[in-house]
């Protein structure tokens, strides 16, 4: 009934017309070009570190610290399907975040915290309660096959955590991996031990002396041997006017990983 009477609002003929001028090509690329528009230079400027932004890429090397607490134009490099995929990892936290509170279990979700020795801010996940504990969590996701290869946790997820857990005074937290695909979770327990204590000293040594250094007004030199030609150079949003810049002022080591 409702077929024939649309056949009578829309004919056949005319249908297909339109159908036809339908670029459904053109379209995807629009939705995507919707997820690029922040694609290109931009003027970036912070006053202190980010946890998130400290454990991966060019988090290690002084000099983009020093670029970024001066403020300078940037170039978001992102394509849509990056974009996208940060996108969904922040819907898919507050999916978690809603099931922790819908279970009676969250304490507090986005907890801000902030340092001044050195300048750090940032948000927790979420801190939960079990067994009359107030437990720092912390939520990774990830796709079906490296949620298969993960048999322990990531060595700089677990140093985003130590930042937080230092700031706070926790000697336990955990780390939750999601599976994308099928919502599996995995629960892995991080206790403060003798080697992450040592770790955390020299990290935020390390920070001090960055931040040192932009105080002073002491330009860190470019840390690689490779300078702008290794992986960590080219995935830094300051790239092209960081090869602008001088040489610098001061060495200082790019800041070595947990192992």
């Amino acid at each position: 009934m409702a077929r024939r009477l649309m056949s009578k609002i829309v004919p056949e003929k005319e249908k297909f017309k339109e159908e036809t001028k339908i670029d459904t090509k053109e379209i995807i690329k629009k939705i995507h070009d919707g997820y690029e528009i922040k694609k290109g230079m931009t003027f970036k400027k912070r006053v202190g570190f980010t946890p998130s932004g400290l454990t991966y890429g060019a988090g290690k090397c002084a000099r983009m610290w020093y670029l970024w607490f001066e403020g300078n134009q940037a170039e978001n490099t992102n394509d849509w399907y990056a974009v996208a995929n940060m996108d969904s990892g922040t819907d898919r936290h507050t999916r978690i975040q809603d099931a922790m509170e819908n279970a009676g279990i969250l304490i507090s979700k986005e907890y801000q915290l902030k340092t001044e020795n050195p300048i750090i801010s940032g948000k927790t996940d979420a801190i939960i309660k079990h067994n009359d504990m107030e437990i720092l969590t912390e939520i990774k996701t990830v796709n079906n096959d490296a949620y298969e290869r993960i048999l322990k946790p990531r060595s700089y997820h677990i140093e985003q955590l130590l930042i937080y857990m230092k700031i706070m005074k926790k000697a336990f937290a955990f780390l939750i991996y999601e599976n994308k695909n099928t919502h599996e979770i995995k629960f892995f327990p991080v206790n403060l031990n003798d080697k992450y204590k040592e770790f955390m000293k020299y990290f935020f040594d390390w920070m001090i002396s960055v931040q040192k250094a932009f105080d002073d007004k002491q330009l860190p030199e470019n840390p690689f041997r490779n300078k702008y030609e290794n992986k960590i150079c080219k995935g830094c949003d300051f790239l092209k006017v960081c090869q602008t810049k001088p040489v610098g002022d001061i060495k200082i080591d790019p800041r070595k990983d947990l192992g």
